[in-house]
């Protein structure tokens, strides 16, 4: 099976981007603007949005038709994955760790509002390594906040080492 390709002298990658950019961007505006937040930030949960963005774009050649969308959340997962190995390493977080193999679950997603972020994870001290490198305050920044709380969560799964489940359009971290 070959890999996708982009086929550069098109202008399909910068043209991809700049509608993922906006997909994106546009996701995060509307969430602060529902939930009356002062910051808007996007989070991992609002990539699922660039699927309908980055389809019909780029031309996959794979052995199998009609799986345009598996290839792009492939790609995205390895992004995500590749990002964040460049901050982070899964053994910062292993307090964290402790606290999901003893019952703790994060349930996250595009709709749901930056302070409860703050509330559930604001003071847990799992998500201070994060907070500090990316010098991040829940208090003052909600929606950043909100967004590293994912970031972390959706790096931890991907290096498996937390389990993740889809429930009513969330995320559920355990």
């Amino acid at each position: 099976r070959r890999s996708p390709d982009v086929n550069q002298r098109s202008g399909v990658s910068v043209r991809v981007s700049i509608a993922n950019y906006e997909t994106i961007v546009a996701c995060a505006l509307r969430r602060a603007i529902r939930y009356k937040e002062k910051q808007a930030a996007p989070r991992p949960s609002d990539l699922l949005y660039i699927l309908a963005s980055t389809a019909g774009k780029v031309e996959l050649e794979t052995l199998e038709e009609g799986r345009e969308t598996k290839v792009i959340e492939e790609l995205t997962k390895k992004a995500l994955l590749n990002v964040f190995g460049r901050y982070f390493s899964p053994q910062e977080f292993g307090g964290l760790l402790q606290r999901f193999e003893g019952g703790l679950e994060a349930e996250v997603g595009s709709e749901v509002p930056s302070f409860v972020y703050r509330e559930r994870f604001g003071k847990e001290e799992g998500f201070a390594p994060v907070a500090a490198k990316l010098k991040v305050k829940p208090e003052a920044q909600e929606a950043l906040f909100a967004s590293a709380v994912e970031f972390v969560l959706e790096g931890l799964h991907l290096n498996k080492r937390l389990n993740r489940d889809r429930v009513e359009g969330k995320y559920r971290y355990r």
